[in-house]
């Protein structure tokens, strides 16, 4: 390949993946892929990529075929021929494998639909019944003046309690979307929601089991409002706290899907 070409090749494919995270930040859905405390970092990556993709314009336009200039000594290349041809076969391999690198995460960023995880996502991962307090947790003064517990809030409320039995009959208002196991009865679903940390790729699934005459009739994946009250029920041979339904109200997916811990 020339050199020259080479380059703005390279400037092409950054400057692609620079306009790829600068339209994931536009539209919003960066949020489907990391937490968003980070998405800061993904400017930082969209301004890097410009650059690297300016600097890459610069060396195409400095670039010139080489040639042995006037009065420069002749010396004698003891390097065989064929060595120097494997050599440059090999240099243009590793640029060709270089490019293809870079392209292909600006390819799938632009032509892959962007969702967030959903239950399909679930049967690969399965779902989680607990989940740990950590640093920073909202407490639960906090809370109440936020407005009604997320799934991730009452996940950190089971794991604290010793005994489950004490959250009979407290009232639930809770968002996710509806996630359907084998093992449930044919009147109940998952309300579920993906925890992110970091990105999609330590995503957790959480959800609540919920009872209701019309689970039957709620889509999978379909973002629903749940409002109810705990009983202590059995899944899967372990006792936990499901939701009696009182209403299921079909929702907007949330601006922001996942929930963050």
């Amino acid at each position: 390949m020339n050199p020259r070409i080479e380059y703005l090749l390279r400037a092409i494919v950054l400057a692609a993946s620079g306009l790829m995270f600068y339209t994931k930040i536009s539209d919003g859905t960066l949020a489907f892929y990391i937490n968003q405390r980070f998405a800061w970092l993904s400017l930082v990556a969209v301004i890097l990529y410009v650059a690297l993709a300016m600097t890459m314009v610069y060396k195409a336009s400095l670039h010139r075929r080489s040639e042995r200039p006037l009065g420069e000594s002749i010396t004698f290349d003891v390097i065989p021929l064929q060595a120097r041809n494997r050599r440059r076969l090999s240099t243009h391999r590793a640029s060709w494998l270089a490019l293809g690198l870079l392209v292909l995460p600006a390819l799938l960023g632009f032509f892959t639909p962007a969702r967030p995880l959903g239950a399909s996502a679930i049967q690969n991962r399965g779902i989680g019944l607990t989940a740990p307090d950590r640093v920073g947790t909202v407490t639960q003064a906090q809370r109440a003046a936020t407005g009604p517990k997320n799934i991730l809030d009452w996940l950190r409320e089971f794991s604290r309690a010793a005994d489950l039995s004490a959250f009979e009959g407290k009232e639930a208002d809770v968002i996710g979307f509806v996630y359907k196991d084998p093992r449930a009865k044919q009147d109940e679903f998952w309300v579920s929601r993906f925890a992110v940390s970091c990105c999609v790729a330590d995503a957790t699934a959480l959800g609540l089991l919920v009872r209701t005459p019309k689970a039957e009739m709620l889509p999978v994946d379909s973002w629903v409002r749940v409002i109810g009250k705990f009983t202590m029920g059995e899944f899967a041979g372990e006792r936990i706290p499901i939701i009696i339904a009182e209403r299921v109200e079909p929702t907007p997916q949330p601006a922001q899907p996942y929930l963050y811990p």
